[in-house]
């Protein structure tokens, strides 16, 4: 009954989860990202924008609300930001499928871009998604 539920309205089945932890989650994230950038490409000033257009990619086709959530709050930490459209889909997506806590997490980093304002150099694009 509580899946069908969730199916109607779209929303998570999973327990809510607090604030506090989905910032531990997303700088935890944040440093995995860089350690694993810098493994996987090494000396190259794009690595961690390559990954992660990689992992917001990924996480945006499998539409996972807090991937997405994780993802783009570490980019956030990191000072890197998605290019306008994916930032608009992944709203949307988090909106529809995430709790109050990831939707919180995308205000913030949509807060964050707007106050970095024209002077974002670190911005990222994410493949088309289907």
């Amino acid at each position: 009954m509580e899946v069908a539920q969730a199916a109607r309205t779209h929303r998570s089945t999973q327990p809510e989860m607090g604030i506090a932890d989905m910032l531990h989650r997303i700088r935890a994230a944040a440093r995995t990202i860089q350690a694993e950038a810098r493994r996987q490409w090494p000396g190259d000033a794009n690595a961690v924008t390559r990954r992660l257009s990689r992992l917001l990619s990924l996480a945006m086709r499998q539409q996972s609300a807090l991937d997405i959530a994780v993802i783009l709050g570490s980019a956030a930490e990191l000072r890197y930001f998605p290019d306008d459209a994916t930032l608009e889909r992944c709203t949307r997506m988090v909106e529809s499928h995430g709790g109050k806590a990831m939707r919180a997490v995308v205000w913030a980093v949509r807060h964050r871009r707007v106050r970095a304002g024209v002077t974002i150099t670190r911005r990222f694009i994410v493949d088309a998604v289907d």
